[in-house]
């Protein structure tokens, strides 16, 4: 006779061995899903370099048979690059000439605006050798040079002023009765304080001695600004006396014939502007004929043969890899034949890693299906948990709960053997239980079978599946 507690357990582990196992095959799935997608990604990569070595033989006519679908629209797309390879190949040509011819223009317009504008520097040293023993551009430019002086001088009297007050001023300013009263324009006509404000005023005015500061003060800050004022009146005249140089100048230079020689620059700026610009105009068609070349020589990019190449390695994918491997055998390269035995070593891993994972989710439903049958059969055994007691027919119980494991049994049968074995507590006071507490007496996981074991009995339900 078996306890219930210890029946219980051993259905308990039997549950878990059953986890155990479909976690194993979990395992097994994942694992051959990640070979196949790794196998199917190398498939890939060498279906498309099969179809690039199709490519190159196409290219070179080295094709022996006829052609099928894929492998003429390959044939046209290569006739279309080769035709906008030349087509190119021209071009390029016919730009490099007109580079050529266009910065030799240049070279000459970069000459012609260098002789105009030493042409204009030359006038303008010969009109001021001229200008030199003028009477009245010597007067006008001694009347500039004095009222210069005149400005700088009063310009550097007026910022040392200007310093003075700043680093003199601080102590008036520190203190806060001066300039609350010099705020307020006390002891000038602008102050208006009433006569109890005046009365308070003097006092504070008198305690400070506000008057002499004032004056102070005011003669500090006065100065400056009259100084600042007639070094700015100055900088004006000396500005208006410059303008009146400066047009004495120019009209000497217009009598000169300046003015022709700005225009001859004007015209040589535009023209060098204007040979730089069929310069620039060209050398973008130039980088933009280098882009598509560089397209077609690659397989990516709108102009690329990424797109033939696609379309002739799914058609190779549906072709028989022994047809494939005959027509590698009969090409000059060794390449493509290893290519082909590759994929035929892929196409046989594939198979076994499909096979296994189908193989494992299999199991996997049926260890479901296993694990909802030990699931209602624990929900039998609880039902007899609360009254405690034990079950007689042990060794039928595990019969029965092995053929459930193996898959023959349902937890029906177990429920019929569960009535007819229970004893409750106490029935069978004083029997000793059996060795190995959670061990029913024959067994077998395979079915319903006894195992014959010594010591009455070795079915284990917590084995492994």
């Amino acid at each position: 006779m078996i306890s219930v507690f210890d029946a219980l357990n051993s259905v308990e582990r039997a549950g878990r061995g059953l986890r155990d196992d479909e976690e194993r095959l979990d395992r097994i799935v994942r694992t051959a899903e990640a070979e196949t997608a790794r196998l199917r990604a190398e498939q890939a990569d060498l279906f498309r370099s099969l179809a690039r070595l199709r490519l190159d033989a196409l290219r070179q006519d080295q094709v022996i048979g006829p052609l099928d679908e894929a492998e003429r629209r390959a044939l046209a797309a290569l006739k279309d690059r080769q035709a906008r390879l030349d087509a190119i190949a021209t071009r390029r040509q016919g730009l490099a000439d007109e580079l050529s011819a266009a910065r030799a223009v240049r070279e000459e317009k970069t000459r012609r605006l260098t002789q105009a504008a030493d042409a204009i520097a030359e006038r303008r040293e010969a009109t001021e050798r001229r200008m030199a023993d003028d009477l009245g551009w010597q007067a006008q430019a001694a009347r500039l040079s004095g009222i210069q002086a005149q400005a700088d001088a009063a310009e550097e009297k007026a910022r040392q002023a200007e310093t003075d007050r700043d680093e003199k001023s601080k102590p008036y300013l520190a203190d806060p009765l001066f300039v609350y009263l010099w705020e307020r324009g006390y002891g000038t006509a602008a102050y208006k304080g009433s006569s109890l404000a005046r009365l308070g005023d003097n006092y504070v005015a008198r305690v400070v001695q506000y008057e002499p500061a004032r004056q102070n003060y005011f003669t500090l800050t006065e100065i400056p600004k009259r100084l600042r004022e007639h070094a700015d009146r100055l900088k004006a005249e000396a500005a208006a006396e410059e303008a009146k140089l400066t047009a004495i100048e120019r009209e000497a230079l217009e009598a000169d014939g300046i003015v022709a020689l700005e225009a001859a620059h004007r015209d040589a700026e535009a023209a060098l502007k204007e040979a730089g610009q069929v310069i620039a105009d060209l050398e973008t068609e130039t980088g933009r004929l280098e882009e598509e070349h560089g397209g077609l020589e690659g397989e990516t990019g709108p102009w690329g043969m990424g797109g033939v190449l696609g379309d002739l390695a799914a058609s190779m994918q549906r072709e028989d890899l022994r047809s494939l491997l005959r027509e590698a055998l009969d090409t000059p390269t060794p390449d493509d034949e290893r290519i082909v035995r590759r994929l035929q070593s892929i196409e046989d891993e594939l198979a076994t890693q499909v096979r296994a994972a189908d193989e494992a989710r299999s199991a996997i439903v049926e260890l479901a299906r296993k694990k909802a049958e030990l699931d209602r059969s624990r929900d039998e055994f609880r039902r007899y948990e609360r009254q405690g007691g034990g079950f007689s027919n042990d060794k039928l119980i595990g019969d029965v709960l092995g053929g459930i494991i193996g898959g023959v049994l349902s937890s029906r049968e177990l429920r019929d053997a569960l009535r007819s074995g229970y004893r409750p507590g106490g029935s069978r006071a004083g029997l000793p239980s059996r060795p190995g507490g959670g061990v029913f007496g024959g067994g077998s996981r395979g079915g319903g079978s006894s195992s014959g074991s010594k010591g009455g009995g070795g079915f284990r339900t917590g084995g492994s599946f």
